[in-house]
């Protein structure tokens, strides 16, 4: 797993839109406001509010990464901007290497994730934590998603871990409220993580003494999204006002000509739409299914979670699952942009180590055959420029790797280097891993009841 990471980190992210608004909301935070007046870039992701631009984004990740911010620019390595052709009046291009230095966060917090993965596979079926963490690690957009300075990971992260406590510890008083304080700062990263903290909040008053439970988890959740609300106090004069129903629509000449990009429905909310939902998951192009069939083999996976006794895991992640497709559905751009598909989605990704440690258990071959095709087109998308438009067919990732010429690149160097830099853990990962994947996962665990009780003996 931190070969994964390792690989992950060697990848330059692409200065788009998303990740540049996040890095100027860093930039401006450094300086001791939440205004991006003065660190305007080539981005879009921008509002206006009041006189003043603002990023689009929640802080959270901006909150994540200042400490690191003022760590470079304290010693001097933060890169300068270079001059802009695009974006507001008087903006400035944001360098990749700038976006990956502060990617690593990402990286840290990608590398995290997979471990709690691990963990919650193996307490849902012993012996496939390794294997199922390598799969969603390098098979599903998790991977090009940690080498993108999106807040998608992070809030995954955080909202995962959320569920690991109640899922690991849920008799422990402590772990409710910790699962609220980390659903809480989830929702700071990103405001679609709140469908995870009310599923937490159903799963937590399922046990008894549900008052006293209920509270912690409500006081951890409070607790967490105090950051969310004094920033919007800050920057808006209000706790419950944000820049997102401000967001710039159309540029233009001043870099605000037409304001509301999220006006429709409630921040571009509207009603799930059967279309919508269907593309989300099928789309020739950029289905979720289509791409990382893996994943429709973890959903399938919930009928062997059920078998297995673990109904109330099923229940919620089966609900949480439908919960973010109808949300995403609901949303006037449901893809997100020029993405390697429902990126909306990202964060659900990791509530899908409880099935598919399953699926891997009674389908193991399957299951390895659509993690294979995942993990082609994810790796290719990773370092073939995963961000494409609509109307790009994903084999040009593969057009991208086999010529090299605009691949997106590595921090050591550039062309082949770059394919080398990322190939060669991920191939080492996937050897030191091949054992877990190959070998049937109850001759494991039985391998380790018996080291147990051999210990235990001893």
């Amino acid at each position: 797993m931190a070969l994964v990471a390792v690989a992950a980190a060697t990848v330059l992210p692409e200065a788009g839109w998303n990740a540049t608004a996040h890095y100027a909301l860093v930039e401006s935070l450094a300086d001791g406001t939440p205004r991006i007046d003065g660190h305007l870039n080539q981005g879009g992701d921008v509002a206006w509010v009041d006189g003043h631009f603002y990023a689009a984004k929640s802080p959270g990740l901006a909150f994540a990464s200042l400490p690191l911010y003022a760590t470079l620019d304290a010693v001097g390595a933060v890169p300068t901007n270079e001059v802009a052709t695009l974006g507001p009046p008087g903006a400035r291009g944001v360098r990749k290497e700038a976006v990956w230095q502060l990617n690593l966060v990402i990286v840290a917090a990608f590398f995290g994730l997979l471990l709690l993965v691990r963990y919650a596979a193996n307490a849902c079926a012993p012996g496939t934590g390794l294997a199922v963490a390598v799969i969603l690690g390098l098979g599903t957009m998790l991977l090009p998603f940690s080498t993108a300075y999106f807040a998608h990971v992070l809030s995954a992260a955080l909202g995962f871990a959320a569920f690991a406590l109640v899922l690991c510890r849920r008799d422990s008083r402590l772990a409710v409220a910790g699962a609220g304080l980390l659903a809480g700062l989830a929702v700071v990263t990103e405001a679609p993580l709140a469908l995870v903290a009310v599923a937490l909040a159903a799963w937590v008053l399922v046990d008894r003494r549900r008052l006293q439970r209920g509270g912690l988890y409500v006081a951890g959740l409070v607790a967490g999204s105090i950051p969310l609300l004094a920033y919007n106090a800050w920057a808006f004069a209000s706790p419950f006002r944000n820049g997102y129903s401000d967001a710039v629509a159309v540029r233009g000449a001043t870099g605000h000509d037409v304001v509301g990009a999220n006006d429709v429905g409630f921040f571009g909310l509207t009603y799930p739409r059967p279309d919508d939902a269907l593309d989300l998951l099928f789309d020739s192009q950029r289905g979720l299914f289509v791409l990382t069939p893996v994943v429709a083999v973890a959903v399938a996976g919930l009928l062997p979670l059920w078998r297995r006794g673990s109904r109330r895991e099923a229940i919620f992640v089966g609900s949480l699952a439908f919960a973010f497709v109808l949300y995403n559905a609901a949303y006037w751009i449901p893809f997100g942009g020029d993405t390697p598909g429902p990126r909306f989605l990202v964060p659900l990704l990791p509530f899908l180590a409880l099935p598919l440690a399953a699926a891997f258990a009674a389908w193991r071959w399957v299951t390895l055959a659509t993690a294979a095709i995942s993990a082609f087109w994810m790796i290719v998308a990773t370092l073939g420029g995963a961000l494409i438009s609509a109307d790009v067919s994903p084999t040009t990732w593969v057009s991208e790797v086999i010529r090299a010429d605009n691949l997106v690149g590595s921090v050591v160097g550039r062309r082949r280097t770059a394919e080398l830099a990322f190939a060669l853990p991920a191939a080492v990962a996937l050897l030191l891993a091949a054992p877990a994947l190959v070998r049937p996962a109850d001759r494991r665990a039985r391998a380790q009841v018996r080291q147990h009780g051999d210990l235990l003996e001893d």
